[in-house]
């Protein structure tokens, strides 16, 4: 998974998650950090120019890849797939402040921080 993916990944997950949608994301594994624009149904990430739209079971961005399935399960994890290179990832995901991508065989991880409207930053 690009990622970009796993970004949009980070900040749909905390959206369903806490019921906010993350203005910032930051990439704890390179030191990024990504600009969020809120919509009524997704959000818009501002370094790619993609807008990214929730659907009950799926993450659909404006710019072609995905879609991405998308599962909660219990209270903190979550797993889904990539469609477009079939590619499974799970993750924690709690509506705290940090959102943790599995790759498929949970080999290496991602992390990211997200600050969400009202959050200190």
């Amino acid at each position: 998974m690009t990622p970009d993916l796993r970004r949009f990944v980070a900040v749909d997950v905390h959206r369903r998650r806490s019921g906010r949608c993350p203005v910032r994301v930051h990439a704890l594994g390179t030191g990024e950090t990504f600009e969020i624009k809120p919509l009524a149904d997704g959000f818009l990430d501002i370094a790619t120019g993609t807008t990214v739209r929730g659907t009950a079971d799926q993450i659909v961005p404006s710019d072609g890849q995905g879609p991405i399935d998308i599962v909660l399960v219990g209270d903190v994890f979550f797993e889904g797939v990539e469609r477009a290179n079939d590619e499974p990832f799970s993750g924690r995901a709690g509506g705290g402040a940090s959102v943790t991508i599995y790759d498929r065989h949970r080999d290496d991880y991602f992390q990211y921080a997200v600050v969400a409207p009202g959050d200190a930053t």
